[in-house]
């Protein structure tokens, strides 16, 4: 379209109307309709995939809102509102496209049909209207009189003085009306990436000053929107006397011919199109544009044993699992007592070190740290327990953790006071001593608790284990970014979808991936699956990943792994995977 900020497409037409322009005084020749013909289907073809596009990142967007309503629907919402108007939109065009052939054709509906004016019978494409035009089997392609006179009616508005409806002012007002609904869902900072400017701009006063780059105030009106939004004409022909020359309207289709007509209405739609895709882009950044960079948050204390003798300290260590700033300080209260600050080290663990008598002692806490969305102080509090006992007694700790998990080898410590041979059983597990006081605990199939045993000369011991299957894993693809996009060689390179477990220190557990659920979208709109029963691509993925082209989505779900305890589980997380 005519405007500022023009996109190399947009420069094209604009010569090619200076051409044909040029030529009005004489026949139009055949090789220039042929060139606006070439045009014109290559900007259908566009539209075509746009089309694609957006249904799949639409899809995507779905599929995030199923996941979480809360945080999603309110940029879902805005999603809703731009792809009502842009149908609203597109439909208005593609009528009003179809409507200029049958009037310069003098043909009704079903003459231009059978006339074989369009390539496909089909006017429904993804639940919005499509007249995909058979251009080379209109015969009067380089009429310009109807055109004018059916797009411009009279020129002082949408009903002029002799009743003839000004079909360019209406469709000039309707992309000024979607360009709006646009901005309001994106934002205002992204003004400038929408392109479909008329010779009308709305949005804050300071924005339009600057825009129509005049200081001039009388210029603006107040638009009967919510919030302080005006709007302003701009002046792209200052040279015209008439004002009428000057508008979007006249020097788009006063005196065209009915090949650019369709050009330029298809570019329309075409632009229509990529402001909605880029919406949806941007509303998908907005949803985790707040959000802290790692997966889970929360506070957790780590000792090294939950026993101590007495004379020695309890030690631990406190932190919120992937905090990533140099320092965060927790208050403490030890025993109900007073709190007392404790600060982290350089990679944000508080380390945390506590005395007391024999018996029981237990602590809370609270660690602090900023909130993103809000950027005010967040509170996470956590608790704790450690008991002292007397040198003679008996401690046992689990060296990883505070479970034991079925399935794999354990590790434990045992110490106990006092001289003698050192006894050490279990009960629903099996021990084998790895040296120094440390023993592999293997969880017995079925046992729900595991009680360690520890005797040495008439001291005796005993300390229970909560027994838990092993955590699952995550499933991940290599090559693929951060933000889910990866192009078509590497992801055919990747060749497989893998399990990894994060964030466990137990050594030598691994999943093998068994089988997946891949779900895409075709060419013709609608979704299909594939069923793959290993770990690799199978070589109906290796086709359709082939084909696939950029903005293309697939959707890895219903991922099932099998792990060193023999037990085949269904993954949490799905992958969604974006071609670039």
């Amino acid at each position: 379209m005519s405007g500022a900020k023009e996109t190399p497409r947009q420069k094209m037409i604009g010569m090619m109307y200076l051409v044909y322009t040029a030529l009005l005084a004489m026949n139009v020749s055949k090789d220039i309709l042929d060139a606006f013909d070439t045009v014109n289907s290559g900007v259908q073809e566009t539209n075509i995939t746009l089309s694609q596009q957006i249904d799949q990142k639409f899809a995507s967007f779905e599929q995030q809102y199923s996941l979480d309503k809360e945080k999603v629907g309110p940029y879902f919402q805005q999603a809703q509102q731009v792809k009502s108007a842009a149908t609203d939109l597109i439909n208005y065009v593609e009528a009003l496209k179809w409507d200029l052939v049958k009037n310069v054709e003098q043909m009704t509906s079903d003459k231009a049909v059978n006339e074989g004016l369009l390539k496909t019978t089909d006017t429904i494409r993804n639940g919005r209207l499509f007249f995909n035009i058979n251009t080379s089997k209109i015969k009067n392609r380089d009429n310009y009189n109807i055109t004018t006179a059916y797009l411009m009616g009279t020129p002082e508005g949408p009903e002029g003085p002799n009743g003839k409806k000004n079909v360019a002012f209406e469709l000039a007002e309707r992309i000024r009306q979607y360009r709006y609904e646009v901005v309001k869902a994106i934002g205002f900072e992204h003004i400038n990436e929408i392109g479909l400017v008329t010779d009308s701009i709305y949005g804050p006063k300071d924005y339009v000053l600057n825009y129509i780059e005049s200081q001039d105030e009388s210029r603006l009106k107040r638009l009967p929107v919510e919030g302080e939004y005006y709007g302003a004409r701009i002046d792209y022909a200052p040279e015209a006397v008439d004002e009428i020359q000057k508008g979007w309207e006249y020097r788009n289709f006063h005196h065209t011919v009915l090949m650019a007509d369709i050009t330029l209405l298809n570019k329309i739609i075409s632009e229509i199109e990529t402001a909605e895709l880029n919406s949806y882009t941007q509303l998908m950044t907005n949803i985790h544009a707040q959000d802290y960079t790692f997966d889970n948050i929360g506070a957790k204390v780590f000792a090294e044993s939950k026993y101590v003798v007495s004379g020695q300290p309890y030690v631990a260590q406190a932190m919120v699992t992937a905090w990533k700033n140099s320092q965060i300080t927790a208050k403490i209260s030890l025993d109900g007592g007073a709190e007392k600050e404790y600060a982290s080290d350089a990679t944000g663990v508080i380390p945390l070190e506590f005395g007391g008598g024999i018996g029981s002692h237990k602590y809370t806490g609270v660690i602090e740290m900023r909130d993103p969305k809000t950027n005010e102080m967040k509170e996470y509090p956590f608790q704790g327990e450690y008991t002292v006992t007397p040198p003679a007694s008996v401690s046992v700790s689990a060296t990883k953790m505070n479970v034991v998990y079925a399935g794999i080898d354990n590790p434990i410590s045992v110490a106990a006071g006092g001289s003698g041979n050192l006894s050490v059983t279990a009960t629903g597990a099996t021990l084998a001593s790895a040296g120094n006081g440390i023993y592999n605990l293997r969880v017995q199939p079925g046992a729900t608790k595991v009680t360690v045993h520890v005797s040495r000369e008439g001291i005796n011991g005993n300390v229970d284990f909560r027994v838990k299957d092993l955590p699952k894993p995550t499933a991940l693809i290599r090559n693929v970014g951060a933000d889910g996009k990866v192009s078509k060689s590497a992801l055919l390179a990747a060749n497989r979808v893998e399990a990894e477990m994060k964030d466990f220190d137990f050594e030598g557990v691994h999943y093998d991936v068994t089988g997946y659920t891949v779900k895409y979208r075709t060419k013709a709109g609608t979704t299909k699956e594939a069923k793959v029963t290993s770990a690799a691509f199978n070589d109906e993925c290796k086709n359709v990943f082939n084909s696939a082209n950029v903005g293309d989505i697939f959707i890895f779900t219903a991922i099932q792994v099998k792990g060193n305890d023999g037990k085949t589980k269904v993954l949490d997380n799905q992958l969604a995977v974006e071609i670039k």
